[in-house]
């Protein structure tokens, strides 16, 4: 629909997330595939650069602007293993050669977690992998050990703006992760939602740019649902009162599906601003950018 000429952008409201998901398991030595199975955005820009004879789009390059709070290492892995002149893949995430002890040495999960001998592990998943850049056909910015407003700004004006201009995309797809937020659960970022479609509107600049405004996104990552806690005009019927999560018939009677305290303390502040409210900044971004042009 963005390619034809039917609509300038779209959201994709998918699940579950895919960045991390790889041409295999745990791809690029990380620990795990998180939640990913599929990875949408990638697929989506080899579709996209497949020639017309072959069943794709024909486009001649594909820019994959990526600001989950991880490093996506699954789409760095499908799309830049090494150098490839169609894509561009653009990751702002927490991390740094400072802050990760991931072992990329060290592929099997359990000799890892035994290797650590219990003490507290600092790294950020999926590890060191987004530390550094190793092509052109790559840009991993690492923020630090959290994201804020002020580092992501600076990274998309100073860095990814200039880098998407000179590559100069025929389409631009955002792995749009929300766990970057102040609220998510994860903590690793400092964002609002407001921020979230700040971040929107410089990508369809970008797009509008360099590509007639073709651009659309992939959700990634996001995990602050207030989902502990019913608001005070929610219906519950009485069977309901005690467990607020219908598990099936699979859980037994006497079993309690309680969430942690520390946790539910963090999902109960997503009442006031969290990943419904990143989502809705983030489609209003596009929105305004519609009525501009």
């Amino acid at each position: 629909m963005v390619v034809g000429g039917q609509c300038v952008n779209v959201f994709c409201a998918v699940r579950p997330p895919g960045h991390h998901a790889g041409q295999e398991l745990r791809s690029m030595k990380a620990i795990s595939n998180g939640f990913c199975l599929f990875n949408s955005a990638a697929c989506a820009a080899l579709y996209a650069t497949t020639p017309r004879s072959q069943g794709g789009l024909g486009l001649r390059r594909v820019c994959i602007i990526d600001f989950d709070v991880h490093h996506g290492n699954g789409t760095q892995d499908i799309l830049c293993p090494t150098f490839d002149p169609r894509f561009l893949y653009v990751s702002l995430h927490a991390g740094g050669a400072h802050i990760n002890g991931y072992d990329d040495e060290d592929s099997d999960a359990e000799s890892f977690r035994l290797k650590l001998g219990g003490k507290k592990q600092e790294g950020i998943f999926p590890g060191r992998c987004g530390d550094t850049s190793p092509h052109e056909g790559v840009l991993n910015i690492p923020l630090g050990q959290k994201v804020t407003a002020s580092a992501m700004g600076t990274a998309l004006v100073s860095q990814v703006t200039p880098a998407v201009e000179v590559f100069s995309p025929d389409l631009i797809i955002l792995s749009a992760g929300f766990d970057a937020h102040m609220n998510d659960p994860l903590g690793m970022g400092g964002l609002t939602a407001e921020d979230f479609g700040s971040v929107t509107e410089v990508a369809c600049q970008m797009a509008y740019k360099t590509c007639s405004g073709r651009i659309f996104s992939v959700l990634e990552g996001g995990y602050g649902v207030p989902c502990c806690q019913p608001r005070d005009d929610l219906f519950l019927p009485p069977s309901t009162e005690d467990r607020l999560l219908q598990l099936g018939s699979d859980l037994p009677a006497n079993m309690k599906d309680d969430v942690p305290f520390t946790f539910r303390q963090k999902l109960d502040r997503c009442h006031a601003e969290g990943f419904l409210e990143c989502v809705k900044e983030h489609v209003k971004g596009f929105v305004k950018c519609n009525k501009r042009k």
